[in-house]
């Protein structure tokens, strides 16, 4: 009785869904709009899901962007980091049609083994829960990519732009310089990129700098555009500020590096226990108890 119930639950949610489904793309359709998913900085997932997407923004999106302002403020931080140019809604809305396709594929799926409704259950909670938390976390991981990328490229840029600005050239070539010198995957070289073309466009160096801060959203990052700024503004030498800021940010990449040597140690008892301890037993255990039980004392464990 409850598998028939639980049946029937999953026939009445594709009911609904499939036509649903069938009145947004075949009624009320959206103004297509194309998107270059690479000028865009589009993740894999999105792009293989796109157009689906696109027909949910409007409604789901906006819906649950509207109920979550935190996590919608959140997302736009990431999206900025991460430089995708892409709305908060298509993340809302990717959330809510991952979390049920994949509830209900894996629930159809389950079908072909089990009918237990308990079962069942469990599986849709477990691959709704893992299909709802797929894009926001795509969108974090990407972020928090681009932004080590950043750092870690940071102490070698202010040595090259230092290094320009004591051969006699002021900061904006000297920056120019450096975007020059580096390939255009270099996150670093593109916000600078930024940089420079908002001062083209008469913005100050630092309102500039502010912007890449803004951008970047890193506290070391912000650390430094602080004290080249208060540099700027007391009249100081900007040329020893950024070489002061550039053994302060290999003093803080060192020191995250030994943090991370730190928690490597606690970070292995868990794989050790559950892994390699087991398979170790097993392997000197076995001889051991074979030769027990190949001898007179086997018999004693019959």
């Amino acid at each position: 009785m409850q598998q028939n119930n639980f049946l029937i639950y999953v026939i009445v949610f594709l009911v609904v869904f499939v036509p649903y489904l069938f009145l947004a793309f075949f009624i009320n359709k959206p103004e297509k709009r194309s998107v270059d998913f690479k000028l865009c900085n589009i993740p894999p997932l999105y792009r293989m899901t796109w157009a689906l997407i696109g027909y949910f923004t409007e409604s789901i999106g906006v819906f649950c962007e509207d109920m979550q302002p935190a996590r919608k403020r959140k997302f736009q931080d990431a999206l900025t980091v991460a430089n995708i140019k892409m709305d908060t809604t298509y993340i809302f809305a990717a959330e809510v049609l991952f979390c049920m396709i994949c509830s209900v594929a894996g629930v159809l799926f389950s079908m072909t083994i089990t009918m237990n409704g308990i079962a069942l259950l469990f599986v849709a909670v477990i691959f709704g829960f893992v299909g709802f938390i797929m894009p926001s976390t795509t969108i974090l991981s990407a972020a928090d990519k681009r932004q080590n990328q950043i750092m870690k490229s940071l102490p070698f840029a202010i040595d090259l732009i230092g290094s320009a600005m004591r051969s006699g050239i002021d900061f904006t070539a000297a920056v120019r310089y450096y975007v020059a010198t580096e390939t255009a995957e270099n996150p670093l070289a593109l916000e600078f990129g930024i940089l420079l073309r908002q001062l083209e466009l008469g913005k100050t160096r630092i309102e500039a700098l502010e912007d890449m801060n803004k951008r970047v959203q890193h506290d070391a990052f912000g650390a430094f555009t602080s004290a080249v700024i208060h540099g700027m503004e007391v009249g100081a030498s900007i040329v020893e500020t950024m070489k002061i800021q550039a053994e302060e940010m290999r003093r803080v990449r060192f020191n995250a590096a030994e943090r991370k040597a730190a928690r490597a140690v606690s970070a292995m008892i868990f794989p050790i226990a559950v892994f390699i301890m087991p398979a170790m037993f097993i392997i000197i255990g076995t001889p051991v108890l074979l030769k027990v039980f190949s001898s007179g004392l086997g018999g004693v464990f019959q």
